[in-house]
């Protein structure tokens, strides 16, 4: 959960202190101060950090970034609610939800790095993993497109190649924009968990929902 800077903190208090007659005030310019993307910049910050780190590292160091990468992806998730709610306007919230899709693109795909090396042990799950995440990641950029009448953001051209050479090295054929929705998102999800089911040794993947966790897994060394 992201906090409010120190000096924005700072300032409510004293403006909580000499508007005291006029409380009706001091939640309209919280909320004004809260539509911003301070939260988003700083995990894309950590997500570039964690792609320069690549996948070197013992298992017990991939298994922290995976949670780290993994928490990531959970806050950008709750960023978009929240600023869905506390921002005014579209125009205040397209370039916010544009810069949370592209974090958590590539924090998916640096995901399915992770849990490829993680499940070496085991080739369906080291391929089913990635598979999974990274159809994730192209749907986040494709409900961006496709809100915008197929127009792709500028900031998805450097990222979209990072994604198509993942998804070309597990063999997920990625479909264009208009085509790409939570159905195919789904079957693929499906397909995957079944390959997964076949691995030996399965304990819960730390970064899928409760529902997810009973029936993926991440096979470890």
């Amino acid at each position: 959960m992201s906090r409010l800077p120190a000096a924005s903190v700072m300032l409510v208090v004293l403006t909580l202190g000499v508007q005291a007659h006029a409380p009706a005030a001091v939640p309209v310019w919280i909320a004004a101060s809260r539509c911003n993307g301070q939260t988003i910049d700083e995990a894309a910050a950590r997500v570039r950090d964690y792609e320069h780190r690549g996948v070197a590292g013992s298992s017990a160091e991939l298994l922290a970034r995976f949670g780290g990468v993994a928490e990531i992806i959970a806050t950008m998730s709750e960023e978009r609610e929240i600023l869905d709610s506390i921002c005014s306007s579209d125009a205040e919230r397209a370039p916010f939800f544009i810069h949370i899709a592209a974090t958590s693109a590539l924090a998916l795909a640096l995901e399915g790095d992770i849990a490829a090396k993680l499940n070496a042990a085991c080739p369906a799950a080291a391929k089913a993993f990635p598979t999974m995440m990274l159809a994730d990641a192209w749907l986040a950029l494709a409900n961006v497109v496709n809100g915008q009448n197929g127009t792709v953001p500028e900031s998805f051209n450097d990222l979209i190649p990072k994604i198509q050479s993942r998804a070309q090295t597990v063999g997920l054929i990625l479909p264009a924009w208009a085509d790409t929705s939570a159905y195919w998102r789904d079957q693929i999800h499906a397909a995957a968990k079944k390959a997964v089911a076949t691995c030996p040794s399965p304990s819960p993947g730390p970064s899928f929902s409760p529902s997810e966790r009973k029936s993926l897994r991440i096979v470890r060394k």
